[in-house]
């Protein structure tokens, strides 16, 4: 009985979907749900980046340290002479 509930549960997500999407297209133009599309995918693509690494073993799942000092922003410094500017 769950497995129904479920599955009419994603269907009625999956029609709302499709008429909300078709009301986008009809009043904005493509445009729209091109950038949201765009935007989803880059929010997905930046949260997949920053997800911890792991694997399944035996005993259940495990994940890993992240090495803190990696990335780009990491390896950027600013001087303290960039920082202060003398106004003459």
């Amino acid at each position: 009985m769950k497995k129904i509930a479920g599955l009419m549960c994603l269907g009625s997500v999956c029609a709302s979907m499709i008429f909300i999407e078709y009301e986008g297209v009809s009043r904005f133009g493509s445009e729209f749900i091109l950038t949201v599309a765009g935007s989803a995918l880059a929010l997905l693509a930046s949260m997949l980046y920053r997800a911890p690494e792991g694997y399944e073993g035996a005993n259940g799942l495990h994940f890993r340290r992240r090495n803190r000092r990696s990335g780009l922003w990491r390896r950027v410094r600013i001087s303290r002479g960039q920082l202060r500017r003398k106004w003459t």
